[in-house]
């Protein structure tokens, strides 16, 4: 019996079995991240804030997302529905600018704005411009002859 150590048929380990022309070469990319500002882009953190389509008082609700957590658009999409509360749920997202839609997750950027819609097209509203409107109720007293508490 031959030690393993000893044999003449041990692969170099440079060469792949079976194919002496190619050597095995270490992988001189890194595969960790040198530091936080080198992750990609689908798995850092995005805050977003949303808006319900054609709502002119619904001020916007930000969220934090992170893409890596979907696997798609419609993922997302489901998840916005329990945020934003629509009658048929979040199906589409628009700019708020100029209405095109969202197709992809990885188009969503990080502090912007979009449009949540059902089946409904896009209302363009200055969605970013809405605010609650301040109402005031200004209540004075009667003066009343048959009034005995003024």
């Amino acid at each position: 019996m031959t030690d393993v150590l000893s044999s003449h048929n041990q692969w170099s380990r440079t060469t792949m079995p079976g194919n002496s022309k190619h050597h095995y070469q270490k992988n001189p990319r890194r595969t960790v991240p040198r530091s936080i500002h080198d992750l990609s882009s689908r798995t850092t953190l995005r805050k977003i804030t949303l808006y319900r389509n054609g709502d002119r008082y619904f001020t916007g609700k930000q969220i934090n997302i992170t893409p890596q957590n979907y696997l798609n658009l419609r993922h997302l999409l489901q998840d916005l529905s329990s945020t934003i509360d629509l009658p048929y749920g979040v199906r589409r997202l628009f700019t708020p600018r100029t209405g095109s839609e969202i197709t992809d997750i990885n188009l969503l950027k990080d502090g912007a704005s979009y449009v949540c819609a059902s089946f409904e097209p896009y209302q363009k509203l200055e969605y970013k411009s809405l605010h609650m409107p301040h109402v005031t109720f200004n209540i004075e007293p009667r003066k009343c002859d048959k009034c005995l508490f003024f």
